[in-house]
């Protein structure tokens, strides 16, 4: 059976820089105690993904089109938070494109901010077919895998004390900010609102596999990251950009520059997701088609000033990363409900009932973390 499909272009979005931001924030602070919110977070995003794709595949309908179509009294408060969905998903990864550039070359902010638009280029270059991209977006996936699986090897984790905080749930106070940027890190509403467009004529069995099988790797990868974070970097005042340089001393040079590889990589890969759903948040608002590069540029240049003149400033930005996540979490529930709700007719009663009580997580560490 093929395990490349629409489900692998989906998967890219959970590892993007703001995944690097989350998890290392919250290794950092915490150590383990959060990655069983990893593990969960994961796999509340296969069953997620794997609706959003059976909604396309029975309907014929993407889910952006079903809200559109079938909650249009609402769809003007939908505008606005699609709108800072793709802004926030945009943010992350020209952050992570900004810092990898810094880390990678020894580029001032300004030009780091110049090259960190290069996947606007290479979206020109390769215009909307994107057969090209699509393969160069693979191998990048695979360069953050592989370079996570580097570090794990040289950290060298405790397996017992991954495996307890893996499965035994801990959330102490001030953790629930954390907790809300990994959940919408990982279960991610622009790629919810994709897959549903792109999935095709799949036969489900195929849908259900490629989906365990994707979004399982990019569980692992999210899992591996805050490992990471918790032995490296634990207790430690740290930004993102001083990672590579706290890794070096206690693991040696090739920690460093896989983590930073990591993050260019990162930051390239998931402009794929996010691009395809700018584009189609575009094309549903204006009512027509728009190309891939031009939704990117549209986002990308709301974004360039205030990124760079807070990056110029000083401030944090791990910070940074963190909010945008946050954000996604905070639209998730307008995005999960009503996906539950019209693919209802497609899947079993279990299905649905676990879909409805994992939404009301989501709002419950949601409204935690504005208490």
């Amino acid at each position: 059976m093929d395990l490349i499909g629409p489900a692998t272009v989906v998967s890219v979005a959970y590892i993007d820089p703001g995944n690097f931001g989350a998890n290392i924030a919250a290794g950092s602070a915490y150590g383990l105690d959060l990655l069983w919110v990893v593990w969960l977070s994961g796999l509340l995003a296969i069953m997620y993904q794997y609706i959003s794709g059976v909604l396309g595949l029975e309907s014929g309908v993407g889910l952006l089109d079903h809200l559109k179509a079938r909650l249009r009294p609402l769809w003007p408060l939908y505008v606005p938070a699609l709108f800072a969905v793709a802004l926030a998903t945009d943010l992350a990864e020209f952050v992570g494109l900004i810092i990898a550039f810094e880390l990678l070359l020894g580029l001032p902010v300004y030009l780091a901010a110049f090259l960190g638009s290069i996947d606007v280029i290479l979206l020109l270059v390769l215009g909307d077919r994107g057969r090209a991209y699509f393969a160069a977006i693979g191998v990048l996936a695979s360069v953050v895998g592989l370079s996570f699986l580097i570090e794990l090897v040289l950290v060298r984790p405790d397996l017992l004390s991954v495996a307890y905080h893996s499965l035994v749930p801990a959330l102490g106070g001030g953790v629930a900010l954390y907790a809300a940027s990994i959940v919408g890190a990982t279960i991610m509403p622009h790629a919810l609102l994709l897959h549903s467009h792109i999935v095709g004529g799949l036969d489900r069995r195929v849908h259900r596999t490629q989906t365990l099988y994707n979004l399982g790797i990019a569980s692992a990868v999210n899992a591996a990251m805050q490992i990471v974070a918790a032995y490296a970097l634990y207790g430690k005042a740290i930004q993102i950009s001083t990672v590579p340089k706290i890794l070096e001393p206690l693991y040696g040079p090739l920690a460093g520059l896989a983590f930073s590889i990591a993050l260019l990589s990162s930051g390239l890969a998931s402009s794929a997701v996010s691009v395809q759903a700018g584009a189609l948040i575009l094309e549903r608002t204006l009512g027509r088609e728009v190309a891939r590069y031009k939704a990117r540029l549209f986002f990308r240049l709301i974004n360039i000033v205030p990124t760079a003149a807070i990056l110029a400033a000083g401030l944090n930005p791990l910070d940074l990363l963190v909010y945008t996540q946050v954000v996604l979490s905070m639209v998730l529930p307008m995005v999960l409900l009503p996906l539950v709700a019209f693919a209802r007719p497609y899947m079993s009663k279990k299905l649905a009932a676990a879909a409805y009580a994992a939404g009301a997580f989501v709002i419950l560490i949601d409204l935690l973390t504005l208490v």
